[in-house]
């Protein structure tokens, strides 16, 4: 955005069409608010910041000084029933000289997700919407809009999907579901185009399809089948991406302990590569299982396609799952795995996960993985959905009727914390994506724990090279005083990418301290003070490293 740009069309444009879709999902919920009692909250907040840093162009030689204003309202709208659920979060953030350039910037900063039954378990509506800012590339591991000149990018998501779940009697049970989604970006604040910029994602329009028809109770001794999935991606610049599946399975069940299972069908995607890899054609698995108790599980398939599938799960504060694949047809090919530990005990949990998919950016900003940002617009944790519901930001709200998992809202901690999605890097390929993450937290007293570990490790379908980034981040919060909280939230990262690699360690000490007022009904209101250091070290002439030293003063009210 340049200077004073508040009212550029094309940003407004963005603004207007994800808050058409607010708005349309508020109507809708709300119309349905008599019949299924929906349980309302609406919360106005306002967050000011005065923020200091000695580097606020992020450059190692020509360092420049100075303070950024920083003033941001917002809303929070939160609807509930055990039948639907609504959840937006806006926060306009005004920013007076980021990055030193003397000027006034605007950043919308959206996350609205809704389920609505139109016809009790068997209509529904589901939508979602986002606008963050994003970095460009990871030459630079900065994620906030304070620092720096330009190199961020304004991502706009938004997504609707209405789907019938039709019964069959007891014969059988069904799902059809069609939904778009559009993916768009716009450079902010001028950034120059760069050889970084030249593979920039592109904008995109997504249209999935899913069909399903599965046995119902008539059905005793076998399970069957039959399953149809599509996504076809448009996009702007680039060409299209398609992934698509026909499949069928049927297993029959001996006994408690012992079952046997087929599957069988046909793989048709189609995407740009290098190296020829796509994999069409004819796929099948046959193979069984075995329950020996209700503690753990081992099932075994062979094919073209073949699997093994271990499940552990002794008690209900532990559950595991691993399994290993090994695929010669469809996405995904070769040897894979996919594992999830997770452990709650009374005062901490442990939570492990390994995935591999094969993926692109606009898929995975349409998902909207979750990432904390603190009122000040810092980054100040990466977390996995675990992390936040075991840290009261989020709480297990009604299942989705199509997964069966259960949705996500807004927990007791959620208080003015923004929920936005981080890429690894942004580029118009097709991604094959490997990731793992260990995450601990631990409540002691009046003093809690937590930590991190991630890596991850991404090739493409058409840019050589492989990208690949692990760290490691924790947190220690002590309440010391009534309403007063201590906290130092070290991390460090390694990024080895295309064109770069860098290190970066990140070092938050800060206290906080909430004050209980009421102008006619109880208010939230808090108040921070925090001393940060930042130290990016680049292996690249190119992209050089960088050291900055910021401090943060910040006022926060919720009303």
């Amino acid at each position: 955005m340049g200077n004073m740009d508040i009212c550029d069309s094309n940003r407004l444009s963005g603004l207007s069409l994800a808050t058409l879709l607010s708005g349309l999902s508020v109507g809708m919920v709300l119309h349905s608010s008599v019949a299924m009692a929906l349980d309302w909250r609406f919360s106005p907040s306002l967050s000011a910041s005065e923020i200091f840093s000695d580097n606020l162009a992020l450059s190692e030689n020509n360092k420049k000084s100075g303070f950024v204003t920083e003033i941001s309202p917002g809303i929070s709208l939160y609807g509930n029933s055990p039948w639907s659920n609504f959840n937006l979060n806006y926060r306009m953030q005004g920013l007076y000289n980021a990055g030193g350039r003397d000027a006034i910037d605007v950043n919308h900063q959206l996350n609205m997700n809704s389920l609505y039954q139109a016809v009790r378990n068997t209509l529904f509506l589901e939508t979602a919407s986002s606008i963050s800012q994003q970095n460009i590339s990871n030459s630079f591991v900065t994620t906030d809009n304070i620092s720096g000149n330009g190199g961020r990018t304004e991502v706009k998501t938004f997504s609707i999907s209405p789907y019938w779940t039709p019964r069959f009697g007891q014969f059988a049970t069904g799902l059809a579901k069609v939904g778009y989604s559009k993916s768009s970006f716009e450079n902010l604040n001028g950034s120059a185009v760069t050889p970084q910029l030249s593979s920039l994602v592109s904008d995109s329009d997504t249209i999935t399809r899913q069909a399903r028809l599965s046995s119902g109770s008539y059905f005793n001794r076998i399970n069957w089948g039959l399953n149809y999935s599509s996504q076809e991606q448009s996009r702007v610049v680039g060409q299209d991406v398609r992934f698509e599946q026909y499949q069928g399975n049927a297993r029959y069940y001996i006994n408690n302990k012992f079952n046997f299972f087929g599957q069988a069908g046909f793989e048709n995607n189609d995407f740009q590569t290098s190296a020829n890899s796509i994999s069409n054609g004819f796929f099948y698995t046959v193979g069984g299982q075995w329950t020996p108790s209700k503690w753990y599980s081992l099932e075994v398939g062979i094919g073209n396609n073949k699997h093994a599938t271990l499940q552990f799960n002794p008690s209900e504060n532990l559950s595991s799952t691993i399994t290993y694949r090994n695929k010669d047809v469809g996405l995904n090919t070769g040897d894979s795995w996919d594992a999830n530990f997770n452990y709650r005990a009374k005062q901490a949990t442990i939570a492990f996960n390994y995935s591999q998919e094969t993926t692109t950016q606009q898929q995975l900003f349409a998902e909207q993985g979750f990432f904390l940002r603190d009122a000040s617009g810092s980054l100040t944790q990466v977390v996995n959905t675990q992390d936040l519901i075991a840290q009261g930001f989020l709480t297990p709200g009604p299942n989705d009727p199509v997964t069966g998992r259960s949705s996500l809202i807004r927990g007791p901690n959620f208080n003015n914390t923004q929920l936005v999605f981080n890429p690894f890097d942004l580029v118009n390929d097709v991604i094959i994506r490997k990731r793992g993450n260990l995450s601990f937290s631990y409540q002691s007293g009046k003093s809690s724990y937590t930590a991190s570990v991630f890596n991850e490790r991404r090739t493409y379908e058409v840019r050589s090279g492989e990208d690949m980034s692990y760290g490691v981040t924790g947190s220690w919060q002590w309440q010391f005083a009534s309403r007063m909280d201590l906290y130092l939230r070290p991390s460090w990262q390694h990024t080895d990418g295309e064109l770069t690699s860098n290190s970066r360690y990140d070092v938050a000490l800060g206290v906080s301290r909430g004050i209980p007022i009421n102008l006619g009904r109880p208010l939230l209101m808090d108040t921070r003070l925090e001393f940060r250091h930042i130290n990016q070290i680049s292996d690249s002439s190119q992209f050089n490293g960088y050291v900055e030293n910021r401090a943060t003063a910040n006022f926060n009210v919720r009303f």
